[in-house]
Protein backbone atom coordinates (compact mmCIF):
# COMPACT_ATOMS: atom_id res chain seq x y z
CA UNK A 1 0.00 0.00 0.00
CA UNK A 2 1.75 3.20 -1.17
CA UNK A 3 2.48 5.72 1.56
CA UNK A 4 2.06 9.30 1.25
CA UNK A 5 3.54 12.44 3.18
CA UNK A 6 0.90 15.47 3.74
CA UNK A 7 0.79 18.77 5.11
CA UNK A 8 -2.09 20.31 6.32
CA UNK A 9 -1.88 23.55 8.70
CA UNK A 10 1.55 23.62 8.97
CA UNK A 11 1.88 19.53 10.02
CA UNK A 12 3.21 16.75 7.99
CA UNK A 13 1.37 13.68 8.20
CA UNK A 14 2.21 10.09 6.76
CA UNK A 15 -0.69 8.28 5.53
CA UNK A 16 -1.22 4.63 3.09
CA UNK A 17 -3.56 5.12 0.47
CA UNK A 18 -4.81 2.82 -1.92
CA UNK A 19 -2.83 1.90 -5.31
CA UNK A 20 -2.97 4.82 -7.61
CA UNK A 21 -4.42 7.57 -5.06
CA UNK A 22 -1.50 9.14 -4.00
CA UNK A 23 -2.61 12.22 -6.06
CA UNK A 24 -5.51 12.23 -5.16
CA UNK A 25 -4.54 12.52 -1.53
CA UNK A 26 -2.13 15.21 -2.16
CA UNK A 27 -5.31 17.39 -4.09
CA UNK A 28 -7.79 16.53 -1.09
CA UNK A 29 -4.74 17.57 1.38
CA UNK A 30 -3.50 20.77 -0.49
CA UNK A 31 -7.68 21.99 -0.56
CA UNK A 32 -7.73 21.80 3.22
CA UNK A 33 -4.60 23.47 3.38
CA UNK A 34 -6.42 26.12 1.54
CA UNK A 35 -9.59 26.52 3.93
CA UNK A 36 -7.14 26.48 7.17
CA UNK A 37 -5.32 29.08 5.73
CA UNK A 38 -8.12 31.13 4.46
CA UNK A 39 -9.63 30.64 8.30
CA UNK A 40 -6.17 31.84 9.84
CA UNK A 41 -6.21 34.91 7.46
CA UNK A 42 -9.95 35.49 8.94
CA UNK A 43 -9.21 34.25 12.45
CA UNK A 44 -5.65 35.60 13.54
CA UNK A 45 -4.06 33.92 16.45
CA UNK A 46 -7.09 31.33 16.87
CA UNK A 47 -5.81 27.94 18.34
CA UNK A 48 -4.92 25.63 15.10
CA UNK A 49 -7.17 22.84 16.15
CA UNK A 50 -9.75 25.64 15.95
CA UNK A 51 -9.06 26.36 12.60
CA UNK A 52 -9.08 22.61 11.65
CA UNK A 53 -12.25 22.14 13.22
CA UNK A 54 -14.06 25.33 11.57
CA UNK A 55 -12.10 23.62 8.31
CA UNK A 56 -13.90 20.63 8.64
CA UNK A 57 -17.37 22.31 9.37
CA UNK A 58 -16.71 24.37 5.87
CA UNK A 59 -16.10 20.98 4.04
CA UNK A 60 -18.68 18.97 5.17
CA UNK A 61 -20.98 22.03 4.87
CA UNK A 62 -19.72 21.84 1.17
CA UNK A 63 -20.42 18.14 0.95
CA UNK A 64 -23.92 18.21 1.86
CA UNK A 65 -24.33 21.51 -0.58
CA UNK A 66 -23.16 19.66 -3.77
CA UNK A 67 -24.97 16.25 -2.54
CA UNK A 68 -28.42 18.58 -2.13
CA UNK A 69 -27.64 20.00 -6.03
CA UNK A 70 -26.75 16.11 -7.09
CA UNK A 71 -30.01 15.13 -5.65
CA UNK A 72 -31.79 17.98 -7.19
CA UNK A 73 -29.79 17.39 -10.46
CA UNK A 74 -30.72 14.24 -10.41
CA UNK A 75 -34.55 14.52 -9.71
CA UNK A 76 -35.09 17.31 -12.47
CA UNK A 77 -33.30 14.30 -14.82
CA UNK A 78 -35.88 11.76 -14.33
CA UNK A 79 -38.86 14.54 -14.26
CA UNK A 80 -37.58 15.34 -17.85
CA UNK A 81 -37.35 11.51 -18.70
CA UNK A 82 -40.57 10.83 -17.91
CA UNK A 83 -41.94 14.45 -19.50
CA UNK A 84 -39.96 13.10 -22.64
CA UNK A 85 -41.78 9.66 -22.68
CA UNK A 86 -45.09 11.05 -21.82
CA UNK A 87 -44.64 13.61 -24.68
CA UNK A 88 -43.49 10.51 -27.19
CA UNK A 89 -46.38 8.27 -25.96
CA UNK A 90 -48.53 11.20 -26.78
CA UNK A 91 -47.19 11.63 -30.26
CA UNK A 92 -47.35 8.55 -31.29
CA UNK A 93 -50.84 8.08 -29.95
CA UNK A 94 -51.84 11.30 -32.06
CA UNK A 95 -49.96 9.91 -35.65
CA UNK A 96 -51.66 6.83 -35.15
CA UNK A 97 -55.32 8.62 -34.74
CA UNK A 98 -54.16 10.71 -37.68
CA UNK A 99 -53.16 7.62 -39.75
CA UNK A 100 -56.30 5.38 -38.90
CA UNK A 101 -58.32 8.88 -39.63
CA UNK A 102 -56.49 8.84 -43.11
CA UNK A 103 -57.03 5.32 -44.03
CA UNK A 104 -60.59 5.46 -43.30
CA UNK A 105 -61.01 8.22 -45.38
CA UNK A 106 -58.92 6.22 -47.74
CA UNK A 107 -61.11 3.19 -47.89
CA UNK A 108 -64.59 4.86 -48.04
CA UNK A 109 -63.72 6.75 -50.75
CA UNK A 110 -62.79 3.79 -52.50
Amino acid sequence: MPQVSIQIANRTYELACGEGEEQRVHELASYVDEKVADLRRQMPGAPEVKLVVFAALILADESREARGIAKAAESARATATDSAETLATALEDLITSRVDKMSKKVSGAA
